[in-house]
């Protein structure tokens, strides 16, 4: 849990770091394929000086494929959709993946959620709305509850973006931990990250899309951007072989409330009563959750 919640307070500074490094410059493509590379080789080294061997079981090797296409889909979608969107706006659309990970986690027989649990998700995802619904047109307060749609500040390639990252997140916390089991969890990250690589490369020579930072600034961003997505995955590779699907989506559950002070406090983008409220609602479900989890193991 402790390796979790590291990763989570690094990856919710991503976005923030990228939404300076497009400031200066930098293109999507650009972070996408500069975090795969830091880290296979950060892995690479750390694995070469432990003396661990790169070889994985068959059923683990090709596991690690389809892991590099979750994982590719969030990275791609994620960094993708703050060119597009608000970082605020992003994160939402992200975060309702907790909803796909209990879907897919019952649907496929790995856990079964009790009503207690699934009660506290929903809730957990409200709270996520009410937070960052005046991004969305949705305005809570005493009065009632109101829906503008001209106040909608949704672009479609950011939305779709931002969907994808979702679904990408779900099958890597649904399924990925499945495979970790019995195996140096380092290796495994090591070759996702590998086909990755392969992947975004294969992309950036059809396509093309790769610029360097312009400024100071830009340059900061896209350091910080890459240093936060290496130590982040480390941390949630090395969690996911104790905890349920359904414990890690909730815990990762804090990186909006971590998101959204970054972007207020960095980017200057404006927070309301009604961001926080939805904010404590949140975390109080996350708290909730795990003391939930914990009483029923």
């Amino acid at each position: 849990m402790g390796l979790l919640l590291v990763g989570t307070v690094f990856v919710s500074l991503i976005t923030t770091f990228a939404s300076l490094a497009y400031q200066g410059g930098a293109t999507p493509m650009l972070l996408v394929w500069s975090r795969f590379s830091a880290l296979m080789i950060v892995l690479g080294l750390i694995l070469k000086a432990a003396g661990v061997s790169f070889r994985l079981p068959k059923r683990n090797m090709r596991a690690t494929f389809w892991i590099a296409i979750c994982l590719m889909a969030m990275s791609v979608g994620y960094l993708g959709s703050v060119a597009y969107i608000k970082v605020s706006l992003a994160v939402i659309l992200l975060y309702t993946y907790p909803l796909l990970v209990a879907v897919f986690a019952a649907l496929s027989g790995r856990e079964r959620i009790s009503p207690l649990r699934a009660v506290l998700l929903v809730t957990a995802f409200c709270g996520l709305v009410i937070a960052l619904g005046r991004d969305i047109g949705l305005t809570v307060d005493f009065s009632g509850i109101a829906f503008e749609p001209g106040q909608i500040t949704l672009d479609w390639r950011g939305t779709t973006l931002a969907l994808i990252a979702s679904l990408g997140v779900a099958g890597f916390v649904t399924w990925g931990g499945a495979y970790l089991d019995d195996v140096d969890s380092r290796v495994v990250n090591f070759w996702a990250q590998l086909w990755m690589i392969g992947l975004a490369t294969v992309y950036v020579a059809l396509v093309g899309g790769v610029s360097l930072p312009e400024t100071s600034l830009g340059w900061v961003g896209y350091l910080g951007a890459t240093g936060c997505y290496v130590t982040a995955m480390i941390c949630w590779f090395g969690s996911m072989k104790t905890l349920s699907p359904t414990e890690t989506a909730m815990t990762l559950n804090l990186e909006p409330a971590i998101s959204l002070a970054a972007a207020a406090l960095v980017l200057g983008e404006a927070t309301s009563a009604q961001q926080w409220i939805g904010t404590f609602i949140l975390l109080i479900s996350i708290i909730f959750s795990s003391g939930a989890g914990r009483h029923k193991k």
